[in-house]
């Protein structure tokens, strides 16, 4: 399905955060989560993810290790170990 746009207000700036019907939303179970660019603990770290946070959850890696997430708070998409991702 082709994805909506939606805004998000984060510091009272506006993001377009992609949205899509079959979103599964979930939050960090740990505050200051690092999300990164890939699935692995060497890769960059492009956010950080709180409890308040609500994530659209995107994939899974192959080894079922990491979370591909869309942090719609701050707008960042990446990588976080699966220990910090809950329904």
């Amino acid at each position: 399905m082709a994805g909506l746009l939606v805004a998000a207000t984060l510091g009272g700036a506006a993001l377009a955060a992609p949205a899509y019907a079959d979103d599964v939303y979930g939050h960090c179970t740990g505050e200051g989560v690092r999300i990164r660019a890939a699935a692995s603990t060497s890769s960059s770290v492009v956010g950080l993810c709180y409890s308040n946070h609500r994530l659209a959850h995107r994939g899974v890696s192959g080894d079922g290790q990491w979370d591909k997430v869309y942090d719609v708070n701050s707008g960042v998409s990446g990588w976080i170990s699966h220990g910090y991702w809950s329904w």
